[in-house]
């Protein structure tokens, strides 16, 4: 009876350990760390879909599909902080999908969803990144300036704003589907007056390999400083009477198909990176209305980006058909 008894207080002890470490970790400090600068390096194993929140040092993993994950390896600079500034989120290795469904400029925690979708258990690793926080100063003035005087930082670029915008988009996207997977399609800047500070466009949202329904997103981004004012996400209108059948390729569906036929081309041109579509929009230049255009992101390992280029496709709105599709040689 006792040796029965400490058999089963052995397995207890080890059990127990194993199915905390599964689910929660703190983070191991490495590096030299510390002010508002930082990076957090994490790698997890799954088989199925599972979701990583990092809040300050702690991570834990929530189980959504599949075998149980597993944590490898969790290690940080210094504490995720609670508005970090100029964050970054970037996928390193792994054969299925990474995204960022949860910023923590936007409630202080940082959720990042993997879907591996084959067969078995497969390691991914992902970098949580932030540079330039929001610090408090040491001293309050006694009184607040009416505004800021004349030293606003550098105006954010287009393709920023949209960056941003896209990451707010794409996190309140994955509160609201729980999880399922965003595509972006024709994001660009309202060209409507008195709206040039706003970026609009639409979302498909995936269930498995099928886009499920699509969604118009806005939001207001502030061109000084990069931060995001507001987002909203809301359901496609059908513009379609009883009497009018889909004669013709509406913009939004020409930019679906430029963008797969763009996205294949890069898969053969940048082996093995992920692409992202910036500004995609109709050429607004004369006799150019059948064109689709825009920018794209290549990434690779550790780097934020390997390069931007431009992109350009022809598209027939009668049928839909791709007339041609380039990916410009040179980086931007």
């Amino acid at each position: 009876m006792h040796r029965l008894f400490t058999v089963f207080a052995a397995v207890f002890v080890v059990a127990l350990p194993s199915g905390a470490q599964q689910m929660q970790r703190r983070a191991t400090m490495v590096g030299g760390g510390g002010g508002d600068r930082g990076k957090c390096t994490i790698e997890v194993v799954v088989d199925g879909v599972a979701e990583i929140e990092i809040r300050g040092d702690q991570g834990s993993i929530r189980n959504l599909a599949g075998q149980p994950a597993q944590w490898r390896r969790f290690e940080c600079s210094a504490p995720l902080p609670r508005n970090p500034g100029e964050f970054r989120f970037q996928g390193i290795d792994g054969r299925g999908r990474q995204d960022l469904v949860r910023d923590p400029r936007n409630g202080g925690a940082a959720v990042v969803r993997i879907e591996d979708s084959k067969g078995g258990s497969e390691g991914y690793t992902f970098d949580l990144i932030w540079g330039g926080g929001n610090r408090m100063p040491d001293r309050m003035p006694d009184r607040m300036p009416d505004r800021v005087p004349e030293r606003a930082p550098r105006r954010y670029t287009v393709e920023q704003a949209v960056s941003v915008c896209q990451d707010s988009v794409r996190a309140q996207a994955g509160d609201r589907f729980r999880g399922r997977r965003v595509e972006f399609l024709n994001t660009r800047i309202d060209d409507n007056p008195g709206r040039n500070d706003w970026v609009i466009g639409m979302i498909d949202v995936f269930r498995g390999p099928v886009a499920e329904e699509r969604f118009r997103f806005s939001c207001s981004v502030n061109f000084d400083n990069g931060q995001v004012r507001s987002v909203q996400i809301d359901p496609m209108e059908d513009r379609r009477g009883p009497d009018r059948p889909s004669r013709r390729f509406t913009v939004e569906q020409a930019v679906g198909v430029c963008q797969d036929s763009i996205r294949r081309r890069a898969e053969d041109r940048f082996r093995g990176r992920r692409v992202e579509f910036l500004n995609t929009r109709i050429d607004d230049n004369p006799g150019r209305n059948d064109w689709v255009v825009g920018t794209i992101d290549v990434f690779r390992g550790r780097d934020f980006s390997e390069g931007r280029y431009r992109f350009s496709c022809s598209v027939n709105f009668d049928n839909g058909q791709v007339r041609s599709a380039e990916i410009d040689p040179r980086r931007m």
